[in-house]
Parts: structure tokens; C-alpha cells; sequence
């Protein structure tokens, strides 16, 4: 039978080649236009990216709003632009509600909620991918950038609202909670379908203004298509991780850990904590930022990928990147989302948020020989499934059927 969609717009805060959102976006529109629906990419901001060379791009402004020379104009925008809501009013004025969908992926950094004004005042349906907890949490993380530490306060409740746990300022805190307020009230006059990571990401959200209790998981996709180099176990050494240098990551429990254990370690990696960890632990590697040629090398030649984020990091691929990659288990946080996908004692194994100790014996786990090489085995057994699972072949199918049922 023939589906009814035809076209999709995809928006995102940014048309660059920049974050895990921006990717998924980008990816979403190469496998709808390959099985042939017209795609446009409406963005927030530019530089627009040589990789969307053959879409249609339309962008709204100039510059994410915290970037705004006019700081006030910027923080006004970033409640209700009104630039973006005429230019994506503009742009949907050209397609049929009856046969184009909106897919959005983010809109808290450059477009602001006005974009759902626009799609309510058109007519169109609208598909929500929660990358983020922006849906929720004025900050977005759940996430107490103060102490360091997740925040189990329920959103935007007066001790929510009394706590000082933004990124940048206690004022900060409260512009995100009135934009919140305002955001909410856009989107409920748009009536999206939204679309969880996992049922990991719904339990943090579960029970907000916007939970149906009938919860939509799309799990982000990831290339199945490269060359699986499994290696020998025995032969493999040392210990990775891989991620942005920055409190929220905390690189320096992996530091901690393998410098208290006394073994090999190699970080990739960039960001603000980069220079100072890597004065402080002249024992471990440090190569820096790393392209996709040399980090598989890293999976292939590393034990194990260990990942230590201390907030509840939404969809990190980086694990199955591993795994798909070399075969290579994974140790991470039992609060972070990789926990979708990553089953104790089957193909990772899990530690408590922030203990050096948890760390340190989930670590040493894996320096027995034998069940090192148990571990390895179990983790190719479920390579098929999962490649099945995340392939670019099935998040097609699944956003495609989303699309149709928007209309049922």
C-alpha cells in the first residue's frame, strides 16, 4: 500500500556537523530521502554543513541565543523567537499538512518553541525524537551542574525552582524555568507524538504532563557497515575511554581507577579538563580527539570501553561503537542510558555513579583471564540482534510507520 507521507522536514538546532543530535538528524534525513520521501532541513543556525549539500536547508538565524551580540534580544528569543516561527511558517506554507510530517530533534539553542506555534497555526503533525530532557527539566539533564551530582528534585517544583543548579547562573536557572513554563504551552497546541531513546529515558521523564503511560521508544540508529575485527582476548590490553574532558563525563574517576589498579589506560577525547587530567596522571595516554580511523584501532586493541558519566546521558552510542567495532564489552555507570543496551555479566558490566571503589572492582573483573574471555564470547553472541536492532534499515522502518500512524 502506499504511504501516505510524502515529505518530511526535519528540524534541529543546527545545520553543522556538530553533537550526537545534530547526527541522528542528519542520519534520519539520508535514510528517508533513500527510501524516497522529499526531505528539508530546517535549522536554527548555520554553518551549514557540506554533508546536507544535496537537501534543501532552510535556517532561521544567525547564532545559537546565548551567542547573540544583544544579550537581552538573544535571551527573548530563546523564549519566543519570533524570526523562527515567520521563516518556518514560511517554509510550510509550501507543503500539504496531509502529506508532510514534521520530525523535530532539538529546539532549546536556536529555534526556541516558537517553531511549535508555527506547526500548530499550519495544521501539521509533528514527531518529537527526546534527545534531551529540555521536555522536562529547565536544564535539560536532571543534572545539578553545582555539586556535580544527578538531581532527583521533581522538575520545576518549588525546590526545583529554589535550587541553584545551572550550569552558569542562579538567573540562568530561573530564564530556563520561565521558558519552560512557555514551551510547554506551545507544545501542547501542537499535539506531537513524542518518541523516547528507551525505556531508560521514559523512566526519567515518566510521569510528566506530556506521559500518556503508552510511551513511543525509537532507539537512535547507528552504521552496522564497517569491518567487525574481533581480534584475540588474550591479546588485547589496557582500557578506553572516550568522550568530551568535562565534569559532566568525569574522565578523572577513569584516571583514578586504573591509575589506583595500575594499569594501562587511553583517553580520546577533548574539552575543558583535558590539559589538567592529563598533567596529573602522566601514567595513562592521552591522544586527544581522535577521527573514527584511529578510535577503531583503540577498540580494537583495548579490553574493555569504559564509560563514567556521572549524569544520566540520554542515548550514548559510543558502546556500541565498541562493540560493533571489536567485539569489546563495556563498563558503565548503572544510571546512564548505554544500560539499554548494556546487560551486566552479558556484554558490559555496570558500577555505582561516581564510586572509584565500584569502578575499580568491575575493572579488576575483567583481568581474570577466563571470565574476560566469557564476557568477549557472550558479547558477539548478541552482536546480530543488536546490529539488527540499531541498523539504519530499521530505524527507517520504525520512523516510517510513526509517520503513517500520525494520521490514524
Amino acid at each position: 500500500m502506499d504511504k501516505r507521507v510524502k515529505n518530511v522536514i526535519i528540524v534541529d538546532d543546527t545545520a553543522d556537523n556538530f553533537g550526537g543530535t545534530a547526527q541522528i538528524a542528519y542520519i534520519t534525513a539520508v535514510v528517508l530521502r533513500d527510501r524516497g520521501y522529499n526531505v528539508v532541513y530546517f535549522a536554527g543556525c548555520g554553518p551549514i554543513h557540506s554533508r546536507l549539500d544535496d537537501f534543501k536547508v532552510v535556517v532561521a538565524n544567525e547564532q545559537p541565543f546565548l551567542e547573540s551580540v544583544n544579550k537581552i534580544a538573544g535571551a527573548l528569543s530563546g523564549l519566543h523567537s519570533k524570526k523562527s516561527y515567520d521563516r518556518f511558517c514560511a517554509l510550510l506554507s509550501q507543503f500539504n499538512p496531509d502529506d508532510t510530517v514534521v520530525h523535530v530533534h532539538s529546539w532549546t539553542h536556536a529555534l526556541s518553541s516558537s517553531i511549535f506555534d508555527a506547526i500548530a497555526d499550519s495544521g501539521f503533525k509533528v514527531l518529537v525524537t527526546l534527545h534531551e530532557y529540555f521536555l522536562v527539566c529547565p536544564n535539560g539533564g536532571f543534572y545539578d551542574y553545582k555539586k556535580h551530582r544527578i538531581c532527583h528534585l521533581k522538575a520545576c517544583s518549588a525546590k526545583c525552582i529554589r535550587c541553584n543548579c545551572d550550569k552558569r547562573s542562579y538567573a540562568q536557572k530561573l530564564y530556563r524555568v520561565v521558558r519552560i513554563a512557555l514551551q510547554n504551552r506551545s507544545i501542547k497546541r501542537a499535539h506531537p507524538k513524542f518518541c523516547y531513546l528507551s525505556d531508560f529515558t521514559y523512566g526519567i521523564m515518566r510521569g510528566s504532563e506530556f506521559d500518556d503511560g503508552m510511551p513511543c521508544i525509537l532507539p537512535n540508529p547507528i552504521s552496522v557497515e564497517g569491518e567487525l575485527s574481533l581480534g584475540v582476548p588474550s591479546e588485547k590490553n589496557g582500557y578506553l575511554f572516550v568522550g568530551r574532558f568535562d565534569k559532566e563525563k568525569n574522565p578523572e574517576l577513569f584516571c583514578k581507577a586504573l591509575s589506583s589498579l595500575g594499569l594501562p589506560g587511553t583517553l580520546c577525547g577533548s574539552g575543558p579538563e583535558f590539559e589538567r587530567l592529563r598533567d596529573a596522571y602522566p601514567n595513562l595516554n592521552f591522544l586527544g580527539w581522535c577521527d573514527k580511523d584511529v578510535l577503531a584501532n583503540q577498540f580494537k586493541s583495548n579490553k574493555a570501553l569504559v564509560m563514567t558519566s556521572s549524569w544520566y546521558e540520554a542515548s550514548p552510542l559510543v558502546c556500541l561503537e565498541a562493540m560493533f567495532a571489536s567485539g569489546i564489552p563495556s563498563i558503565v555507570p548503572e544510571t546512564c542510558g548505554a544500560i539499554a543496551y548494556i546487560r551486566d555479566g552479558v556484554n558490559g558490566l555496570l558500577f555505582k555513579n561516581g564510586d572509584v571503589s565500584s569502578l575499580c572492582e568491575a575493572i579488576s573483573k575483567l583481568e581474570d583471564s577466563n571470565y574476560y574471555e566469557m564476557l568477549c564470547e557472550s558479547t558477539r553472541r548478541l552482536l546480530p540482534s543488536l546490529q539488527e536492532d540499531r541498523s539504519y534499515e530499521t530505524y527507517a522502518n520504525r520512523v516510517s510507520n510513526l509517520y503513517e500512524e500520525l494520521y490514524v
